[in-house]
């Protein structure tokens, strides 16, 4: 092993809280996907986590702070997945395109986690700047800086047009957004989604010229 390694090393008793967390956070992910979030008990959560009720008070203050966690959690997996994928990626242009199909990816792959966008889109949007949502918040304005640094670089390379930066960033972001809400709205499915696509109108636009 390396002793200059900066990686965290848990005690036994921290594994075991952070797999019971990680138990919990699944289970909801999956019963907020399937029976939506005012359909879903916390009771019905600990049961399939296999704990008792209480044990979620351990961990959450109450169910709208267990949906933002487990918003949070299964959007750390993205970004935990994106930036995987990027270690072995050098063009900012094909980075930036890894970061938007790698978000599609995952939905296609984690059925559950699309569902809880496409069934609680109102109401993650309305708590996200509450104090819920501030670790959700945190993930987006994570994922949204990656965006921002691939795109600042391409243009710092002259690889696309001089221009803001945050401001393209917040353009490609509202044509990921319209995906979802086409898929919230049974408009597409997930299968439908063209990332490619969405990347290469970003990019190049839909001009001949």
């Amino acid at each position: 092993m390396n002793n200059n390694s900066e990686k965290v090393v848990l005690s036994r008793k921290e594994r075991d809280k952070l797999r019971n967390k990680e138990a919990i956070l699944d289970a909801a992910v999956h019963l907020f996907a399937q029976k939506g979030f005012t359909q879903t008990k916390l009771e019905d959560v600990a049961a399939l986590a296999e704990f008792g009720k209480g044990t979620i008070y351990n961990y959450f203050e109450n169910k709208n702070d267990l949906l933002m966690s487990a918003f949070s959690y299964a959007l750390g997996k993205v970004i935990d997945y994106i930036e995987a994928q990027l270690a072995s990626v050098i063009d900012p242009l094909d980075r930036l395109r890894l970061i938007v199909n790698a978000q599609f990816d995952y939905y296609q792959s984690n059925e559950d986690f699309l569902r809880v966008i496409v069934a609680n889109q109102q109401i993650i949007g309305k708590m996200i700047h509450e104090k819920p949502g501030q670790g959700l918040h945190l993930r987006f304005m994570h994922l949204r800086k990656l965006m921002i640094r691939e795109i600042q670089t391409a243009i710092d390379r002259k690889l696309i047009r001089a221009g803001d930066a945050t401001r393209y960033a917040s353009y490609l972001s509202g044509m990921i957004h319209s995906q979802v809400r086409s898929l919230n709205n049974h408009e597409i499915n997930i299968d439908e989604v063209k990332s490619n696509e969405i990347v290469d109108i970003f990019l190049n636009g839909v001009s001949h010229v």
